[in-house]
């Protein structure tokens, strides 16, 4: 999407079409990142007018200033080459991830082949990459947040699983788990689904049933692994019992889905929510560590260690 701003609102990490101006001495190239803070101060101090930037390459403006601060770790980490990389990537494939939603809101019978595409896509993408596409991924729009917390979580559930020296076969369906953990909101109506207020108890069941939903369409498939139905139907189970939909507990629970908990969890509350502010990395451990009983201690302490030692965002 583009959006003209004034250049008072420009901040790392956006993506410039266009200037209108100029600045002292200095003429501005079309279709470039802001990068660096130099860069930006360069901006903010020229007489540039106003500037067109293009949402879908770059980052949008941000009122609480959360996005900035997520602009600025990916900057001190990767290259704008890296993150430009990142971007394409989700750009490329979050036309795929909306069709594959949408013939299963349509029809309750998504398209596996587009599943198997974006999965094998994150795959074999390197390891630097996908955790670029992790903290890229954070800044998502209103109409973007289903598909682009998928496609996170798919690509953190396979840098995990690598992390954990698993083999890959199983990295390979985790990916596929991860970008279908929440098929089952497509049964979900649009208007509950993407509410900002807080939902009635009626609403509220509604949306707890999305494992149930999702998991009674991807089982037409014979050709699933049970490693993806297991992570769609018990994503939501805690390890004390508590969880839902079957309240199992602790080993009773899949593997994957242990696993695919963790991920989802840190992808939410990591990432910019229309209605809510992003925790940073640091904020999100020391809660999912403090939430006794709802994950699996011995694999929440691996991704811990995962996380802080920089293997992803």
């Amino acid at each position: 999407m583009r959006k003209r701003i004034r250049t008072h609102q420009a901040r790392l990490g956006m993506f410039v079409e266009e200037v209108e101006g100029h600045g002292e001495g200095k003429s501005y190239r079309r279709g470039f990142l802001i990068a660096s803070p130099q860069e930006l101060a360069d901006i903010h101090k020229s007489k540039i007018i106003s500037l067109v930037i293009d949402t879908a390459q770059g980052a949008d403006v941000a009122d609480d200033g959360t996005a900035a601060r997520v602009e600025a770790a990916l900057l001190s980490r990767f290259s704008s080459n890296e993150i430009h990389t990142a971007r394409e990537l989700i750009k490329e494939t979050k036309p795929v991830i909306h069709q594959l939603f949408s013939e299963a809101r349509l029809s309750g019978l998504p398209d596996l082949n587009r599943a198997h595409q974006v999965a094998d896509h994150i795959v074999e993408t390197a390891q630097t990459s996908i955790v670029a596409i992790i903290g890229v991924s954070r800044l998502k729009t209103r109409d973007e947040t289903t598909y682009l917390h998928s496609l996170a979580v798919s690509a953190l559930m396979v840098s995990f699983g690598r992390s954990l020296g698993l083999p890959d076969e199983t990295i390979r369906a985790l990916s596929v788990g991860g970008l279908l953990h929440d098929i089952g909101k497509m049964a979900v109506p649009v208007e509950i689904l993407s509410s900002a207020r807080k939902l009635s108890v009626r609403e509220l069941a509604i949306i707890k049933a999305h494992p149930v939903r999702g998991h009674q369409m991807l089982r037409q498939f014979d050709e699933l692994p049970p490693l993806v139905l297991d992570v769609c139907l018990h994503h939501h189970e805690r390890y004390d019992g508590a969880g839902y939909p079957a309240g199992l507990e602790g080993e009773r629970i899949p593997f994957a889905a242990r696993l695919a908990a963790i991920c989802d969890v840190y992808e939410a509350m990591t990432t910019i929510r229309p209605y809510k502010r992003a925790w940073s990395s640091a904020q999100t451990i020391e809660l999912m560590l403090q939430a006794h009983g709802q994950f699996d201690p011995a694999l929440l302490r691996r991704f811990v260690s995962m996380i802080l030692s920089g293997e992803t965002v």
